[in-house]
């Protein structure tokens, strides 16, 4: 008599009917639950990102009088994943399986090592030591973007081969040179809203930097979600990550929460300065 096969069963992919619509309504509770709050909406968007950010105001643009929730360097970074990964969407790119082209991956390495490079000489001068240029929030803007395309191209990937069943085994994120200058280009809106100073874009933009930070977070609980259910590379379509991105989204608002309510109770007990 034959020993009887051990059949491994995947992780059921279905989606019930009142289920279909759980990411969009999670999504919109929160976005209402945000805006009804009883404070000005500058005050909120500060207080959503302050666990993100220093947020200091003399590393941040204005737009008309007022500052925007993320410094240049944070407004790059996240400013720059959400252009970048509204790009890598439309085209079709959240099912590639390939990374890009060595050249693209080592102009993207040497994005985030620029934004090193800054990082590290602007902690000279707050240190009062020798340091080969003079801080700009311009340079923390623009490493900052560079930092935000490698970020979104890194996740990209993740995401593809951690959620799909069926990907573009033939397709990466990035097709080369010519694709990073278009993704490069994308940024321009971005920058020229930043640069303008005009007060009518204060919230359009900061709810766009609101938007990035959560999809950031969002998108990393997502796979620990899919991973931890032993779900990898288990989903065929959209439609099918209803529940586990919903609660990625729940497990991303609260880390938001939880650090932001940490750094205010840590300035509450220190009684620390705050940051100029």
């Amino acid at each position: 008599m034959a020993a009887p096969r051990l059949v491994k069963t995947s992780v059921s992919t279905t989606v019930p009917p009142p289920a279909a619509l759980l990411l969009p309504l999670v999504a919109l509770t929160a976005a209402v639950l945000f805006l009804a709050a009883p404070w000005s909406f500058e005050h909120k968007a500060h207080a959503a990102l302050h666990g993100l950010c220093a947020q200091r105001p003399s590393h941040s643009f204005a737009l008309g009088d007022r500052t925007l929730p993320f410094d240049g360097r944070m407004t790059g970074i996240y400013g720059g994943f959400l252009a970048t990964s509204i790009y890598l969407a439309v085209r079709g790119r959240y099912r590639a399986f390939r990374l890009p082209p060595p050249v693209v991956l080592g102009v993207l390495g040497l994005f985030v090592l620029a934004l090193a490079v800054d990082g590290t000489n602007a902690l000279l001068v707050d240190l009062r030591l020798w340091h080969p240029y003079d801080p700009d929030n311009r340079y923390r803007l623009a490493t900052g973007l560079g930092t935000g395309i490698a970020l979104a191209v890194v996740l990209c990937f993740v995401l593809s081969t951690t959620l799909w069943r069926n990907g573009l085994w033939q397709q990466t994120v990035l097709d080369g040179p010519k694709e990073l200058l278009t993704v490069l280009a994308v940024q321009t809106p971005l920058v020229l809203a930043v640069l303008s100073g005009a007060g009518w874009l204060y919230v359009p933009v900061s709810l766009l930097l609101l938007t990035a930070a959560t999809l950031v977070l969002g998108s990393l609980m997502l796979v620990v979600v899919v991973l931890a259910r032993n779900g990898d590379r288990a989903f065929s379509s959209a439609g099918q990550l209803q529940i586990p991105a919903a609660v990625a989204l729940v497990l991303a608002i609260a880390v938001m929460a939880g650090i932001a309510a940490g750094r205010f109770l840590l300035a509450r007990v220190t009684d620390a300065p705050p940051l100029t």
